[in-house]
């Protein structure tokens, strides 16, 4: 069973991976040893054998994430990495924004000096970039495949039929909240930049992330794929983050990714659909065809105390709390929230969940 191997499960309800994934006890070991390595052994060999492995690293992750190994580069965070990729990007290009979406994202245009309209985030967001494009020329449609405090999960066909009717416009994702909690498969995606961080649902701990390139993103640099690569790498990198996020993708694929996604595919929908049926979501939830694990739960400062003293890991998001499911929950964790949220409002009859 997979939740025997994250040990911090068998004392809490933990429905907070949107804000850090767990460790593995595997992970952990694996940490402990490639450290112990540097102690005992390693020294300048350390750093040599960390180089060494960037190919076969590579090779693992542009394997699961289905692409070729010189356009997927691992970089220390998302933050990093989405800064360094948009550096090769010409400046004239016009950019598309949600406003409510992860600052590191929206930051990181402004910081490169683009010129950026941002939209409201809305529950029909994809026909108010429809209609927006349709207003005005853009070079660059820039958005968080899962928005970190909604969990609205971006209509990946509606980026393609994007695609075919502005076949020159760039997307790029921020993939955080998606990259391990769902199946992707980057050349068959309408993305031609995602980048995202290891520590969310790859479960790769700290200090890592990944970015991947479509062969048209390097074409628009006028720069050949090993100049790219040279300047993600200019300095030393995280050796054992960038090891971690390597061993956490391996495990993934050892115990099944696909199946694994599948079965967190099912467990969501009945969370979205108990939710919705003690009307403990919004409407417009409902009104989507998809959405992701992350759920965004009215109550603010008192419903998050509430759920903390009923051991219940989560963490207050725009007006609301948000709790997320990952593979390793269960149904005994949805009904442990049910419940706990019912007490609550029995006890709190004045306060709304809408």
């Amino acid at each position: 069973m997979i939740k025997a191997y994250y040990p911090l499960l068998t004392n809490t309800t933990y429905l907070n991976t949107a804000y850090v994934g767990l460790m593995s006890t595997q992970l952990a070991e694996f940490r402990r040893a490639h450290e112990e390595f540097y102690l005992q052994n390693g020294g300048d060999q350390y750093k040599m054998q960390a180089y060494d492995d960037l190919d076969s690293m590579h090779q693992n992750f542009a394997s699961f994430f289905g692409l070729t190994a010189d356009r997927c580069l691992g970089t220390s965070n998302f933050s990093t990495g989405i800064r360094t990729a948009l550096s090769f990007l010409p400046k004239k290009a016009k950019v598309l924004l949600i406003e409510e979406d992860y600052p590191s994202l929206t930051d990181a245009f402004r910081e490169e000096g683009f010129d950026s309209t941002k939209i409201a985030m809305q529950p029909q967001i994809e026909q108010a970039i429809k209609e927006k494009l349709k207003s005005e020329t853009f070079g660059i449609l820039a958005l968080s495949i899962v928005q970190y405090t909604s969990g609205l999960l971006i209509d990946q066909e509606f980026l393609f039929s994007l695609k075919k009717e502005y076949p020159s416009l760039i997307i790029i994702g921020d993939g955080t909240q998606f990259l391990g909690a769902h199946p992707f498969h980057f050349d068959k995606s309408p993305f031609d930049l995602v980048a995202g961080s290891g520590y969310k649902w790859l479960l790769g701990g700290f200090g890592n992330g990944i970015v991947m390139l479509s062969k048209v993103f390097v074409a628009m640099t006028n720069q050949k794929v090993d100049a790219i690569r040279e300047r993600f790498f200019n300095g030393h990198f995280n050796i054992l983050g960038m090891a971690s996020l390597d061993f956490a993708i391996r495990e993934l694929v050892q115990h099944d990714f696909q199946s694994l996604v599948k079965e967190k595919a099912a467990l969501s929908e009945e969370v979205k659909n108990q939710l919705i049926a003690n009307e403990f979501l919004p409407q417009w939830v409902s009104e989507r065809t998809t959405h992701s694990s992350i759920f965004n739960i009215k109550g603010g400062e008192e419903l998050f105390a509430f759920l903390q003293k009923h051991n219940i890991r989560c963490v207050q998001r725009g007006s609301g709390v948000r709790v997320s499911f990952h593979f390793y929950n269960t149904e005994n964790d949805l009904n442990k929230l049910l419940k706990t949220l019912k007490t609550f409002r029995e006890l709190n009859s004045h306060l709304a969940f809408n």
